[in-house]
């Protein structure tokens, strides 16, 4: 090795080592070559670099994701390479599922028939690494891909949008030629980045050289008096302006010793985790959902001083731990098939896990329905969606919900999904996509009885106080009408008869169908009808014996075909196929057309069934006669549930723990999925065990009777206060915001209320 080499060598050693970015600053200052600014180029080759790099991802997770992204990119390329593929023929996979089946021999991609030990093998290519500090680690990604040769360094790893270099490659992921850049705004103060790559041995071109190519980017800070007006991101070359290098050769710089024979290697230094705690808690939660399906399995390292844990944790996406390793956790999976605008049809897969599972286990307050491509989540709506359109309240914080968009048309996929990976545009596309989802959930029979069920373990009716709270709103209604509005009143003053408990019958199919036949209807004489308003929708229930994963288990899989193809959506529950009916654009009130329907077997002749439709004039908006909807609400109103919530449990009350309440909380209103003559019914939840009201209470001298009075009096001020607030705020789509609201409120409530000078003063006013 020449001397020029082994200089590099030593310096990339240093830089490997090096604990902190503060060591990174003074390796920079002491080194012949760094120090100087000659050496160093601007990142993706101009200086106005700064805002590209850093209006990407906003959760540096999301962004560190992009790099075990870019690593399961480039194993397949190199297998695909391996053996003479080009991967951009059409000879090579046409997906990421392809690849894996062919490169890896893993069939469909499906990694749930995989033992752990291929598993643990697989993963071992790929490896996020912890290192350093506890509080802002060191994150280093190493795969064993095909690597870059030092001469390919600025079209790849330090390139902006120069040429989209896997743009042609419909196995891989990466389409936007940001070289992985959004992790650079999280690496600590001075933004340190180092960069090392060997290009597999096998696949160097007849005129390259074997040799290690290395780089380190940082941002330059423009302070100051400048020319400048932005700082922007540079990364440090040889005095001949080409990329460090030296002889390619096996590096031990891996935590566990092994050796680094070819590939990549990238250290991200004082990176600004979420949580810097052990990366195998987390960060590999985090990761689980951001990689919701990866197309390989990544090995997490925790080589930090942590004492009692294993260093290794295997990270294979949250769809294989719902599937494989956490499928106890699981209480319902289904699947709804659903036309979701210019997303075409999809299927809509729906995990409702147990409760007494951690809430921020697969999913968090913004990333319960996910939208995934290849694997990789691009965009997420989060629990408030499911509470208010979907009206799935009290299942919201246990359901997952995942689409998978990788087939969407990209240019539809280009409208709607933002390049950081993290959002939908507020479109036409994606706005049809919300309202679809918010019917399919919302009008699922299986989810409303399983919302229903949970809410009755939840709602602890005490009749004393409905029959207070009404003596209280009829009194303030004889005075003002326009509460009814206010509150959202409607249906009756009295209960009508209640139903009696929701049960969740376990339901035992057959893996193959034997039968199908429209549901309730038995006439052999003539063909059953069917009627659809030109201008709506219905729905066709059949009767079937197949279990519910009929449609989307990993094998041995049915469809449903239909001829016309009418079908909006269809899903499976409980022995019963529901399917919403479309009339076509061209359809007439009275014609009749005839429909066939065919649900495959895998291992025998399809069941067929036959039915008409007939296309019924459109259905005319009802518009009551002037002063009648007046007259119904003069008439009759009915109180929401109201349940009190203390800090024990205690007969006929909820309790915090129930809630994952704290004394901060004050009161919280749910839709509870029925209907009443206003078209909802709402639950709400009030803290008697809240600070606010305690801390009251502890500066006043007052009796027991008094003591009561005051509690009354904050029973009833965050009951109509929450239910005027969540009307108002459901207008404007933002009922999510009613607690935090209710917090500010509740400060000043009972001083208001109980001042007795101030009242005082206001009598005498």
């Amino acid at each position: 090795m020449d001397t020029k080499s082994e200089v590099a060598k030593g310096l990339l050693l240093k830089l490997v080592s090096a604990c902190s970015e503060v060591e990174v600053k003074q390796i920079i200052e002491d080194d012949p070559i760094l120090s100087k600014e000659q050496n160093w180029k601007p990142y993706g080759g101009y200086q106005g670099n700064f805002n590209t790099i850093h209006n990407q991802q906003q959760n540096p997770a999301a962004s560190l994701a992009e790099k075990p992204i870019n690593s399961i990119d480039h194993l397949l390329l190199k297998e695909c390479k391996l053996i003479n593929i080009n991967p951009e023929s059409d000879k090579a996979p046409k997906s990421m599922q392809e690849a894996v089946e062919l490169f890896f021999g893993i069939k469909k991609g499906d990694f749930s028939e995989v033992g752990q030990r291929k598993r643990r093998e697989l993963a071992s290519n790929i490896m996020i690494i912890a290192e350093g500090s506890r509080e802002r680690p060191n994150m280093v990604v190493a795969d064993t891909g095909e690597g870059q040769h030092p001469s390919n360094f600025e079209n790849t790893f330090v390139s902006l949008h120069q040429g989209g270099n896997k743009g042609k490659i419909r196995f891989v992921q990466g389409k936007y030629n940001m070289g992985g850049s959004g992790v650079l705004a999280f690496c600590g103060d001075y933004h340190y980045q180092l960069i090392l790559s060997r290009k597999t041995p096998e696949l160097l071109q007849y005129n390259q050289d074997d040799r290690w190519g290395f780089t380190l980017v940082r941002l330059y800070i423009v302070t100051g008096p400048s020319p400048y007006k932005n700082s922007w991101y540079e990364y440090c070359v040889d005095e001949n302006g080409e990329i460090l290098s030296f002889p390619g050769e096996p590096l031990t710089i891996l935590p566990n010793h092994e050796s680094f024979k070819s590939g990549t290697y990238i250290k991200m230094f004082n990176y600004d985790l979420p949580d810097p705690s052990i990366i195998g808690f987390g960060l590999w939660r985090e990761l689980n959902r951001i990689l919701y399906a990866p197309a390989l399995p990544l090995m997490l390292y925790e080589a930090r001083d942590y004492k009692g844990h294993s260093p290794f944790k295997l990270m294979l996406g949250n769809k294989m731990r719902v599937m494989v390793d956490n499928r106890d956790s699981v209480d319902q999976s289904l699947t709804i098939t659903a036309e979701l605008g210019k997303f075409g049809r999809r299927n809509v897969e729906v995990t409702l896990f147990k409760e007494g599972t951690s809430k921020s286990e697969f999913t968090t307050q913004d990333n319960a329905i996910l939208f995934t491509i290849n694997g990789q989540t691009h965009a997420a709506i989060g629990r408030s969606f499911l509470k208010t359109k979907a009206k799935l309240w009290y299942l919201a914080d246990y359901l997952l919900v995942h689409i998978d968009c990788t087939d969407v048309e990209t240019n539809v996929r280009e409208q709607t999904f933002m390049p950081d990976r993290e959002r939908m545009r507020r479109n036409q596309i994606s706005r049809e996509v919300e309202e679809t989802l918010a019917d399919e959930l919302g009008k699922h029979e299986g989810l409303q009885k399983l919302n229903q069920f949970r809410r009755e373990q939840q709602v602890i009716k005490n009749p004393k106080d409905t029959a207070f709270l009404e003596g209280v709103v009829s009194n303030l209604i004889k005075n003002n009408r326009s509460l009814v509005d206010y509150l959202g009143l409607g249906g009756g003053v009295k209960d009508v008869k209640q139903p009696g408990p929701t049960t969740i019958d376990k339901y035992e199919g057959k893996r193959f169908p034997t039968y199908l036949k429209i549901l309730s209807y038995s006439s052999k004489d003539k063909l059953y009808r069917k009627q659809i308003p030109i201008n709506s929708y219905a729905r066709l229930k059949l009767e079937t014996d197949a279990t519910n994963d009929y449609f989307d288990r990993a094998s041995e899989i049915g469809e449903l075909k239909m001829r016309p193809d009418i079908m909006s959506s269809f899903h499976l529950w409980n022995g019963i196929i529901t399917i919403k009916l479309v009339p076509p654009e061209n359809a007439k009130v009275g014609e009749i057309q005839e429909v066939t329907i065919e649900l495959t077997r895998p291992y025998e002749d399809s069941l067929f069934l036959e039915f008409e439709v007939e296309h019924t004039p459109p259905i005319q908006p009802s518009v009551s006669p002037h002063g009648e909807k007046d007259k119904d609400k003069a008439q009759a109103y009915k109180l929401p549930e109201t349940i009190l919530v203390y800090r024990e449990k205690r007969d006929g009350c909820s309790c915090w723990t129930e809630r994952g309440w704290t004394g901060e909380d004050i009161g919280e209103v749910a839709p509870s999925g029925e209907t009443n003559g206003n078209g909802k019914n709402l639950d709400v939840f009030i803290n008697m065990d809240a600070d606010v009201l305690r801390s009251y209470l502890g500066r006043q001298q007052v009796s027991e009777k008094q003591q009561a009075l005051i509690e009354r009096s904050w029973e009833t001020s965050i009951f109509l206060n929450s239910l005027i607030l969540y009307n108002d705020l459901a207008k404007l789509e933002k009922e999510e915001m009613l607690p935090d609201i209710m917090k500010s409120i509740s400060k000043i409530t009972l001083d208001l209320m109980h001042n007795e000078s101030l009242l005082k003063e206001l009598k005498e006013d």
